[in-house]
């Protein structure tokens, strides 16, 4: 079946005329202006909120990797090998993460630890992997 030129004219114009339809309106949109954010990655509120959480401060003297028939061996008075010498700064642990190297004191009878050097933040690691 073949339809005509003329054919399509009518039905154009019985589906919506045959003129080209008007230009909608558009108005400008106006937008309010957004506030400043502070700089990403900085705080400027009080960190005192925090005072009250707890953390987990650990002192890491060394590791070492045993074997299951060797600890089974373990008893008392038993020495186990540690991977520093001694007098080697430590790791300190804040939740199992590696943040900071420092040295072991004795001050009254008790061991402390001077902190010699904080890690930034990404060189921090779990504790077990570098060294």
């Amino acid at each position: 079946m073949v339809i005509t030129e003329q054919e399509i004219r009518r039905l154009v114009e019985r589906f919506g005329g045959g003129g080209a339809p008007a230009a909608p309106q558009v108005a400008p949109v106006r937008f309010s202006e957004l506030p400043r954010e502070p700089a990403a990655g900085r705080v400027k509120a009080s960190l005192s909120y925090l005072d009250d959480v707890q953390v987990n401060l650990a002192a890491e003297l060394g590791s070492t990797t045993l074997k299951v028939r060797d600890i089974l061996a373990l008893g008392e008075g038993s020495v186990i090998r540690l991977d520093r010498a001694a007098g080697d700064n430590i790791d300190l642990l804040l939740n199992g993460l590696k943040f900071a190297r420092g040295e072991v004191l004795v001050i009254n009878n008790l061991f402390a630890i001077r902190v010699s050097s904080i890690y930034p933040p990404q060189m921090r690691e779990p504790a077990g992997e570098g060294k």
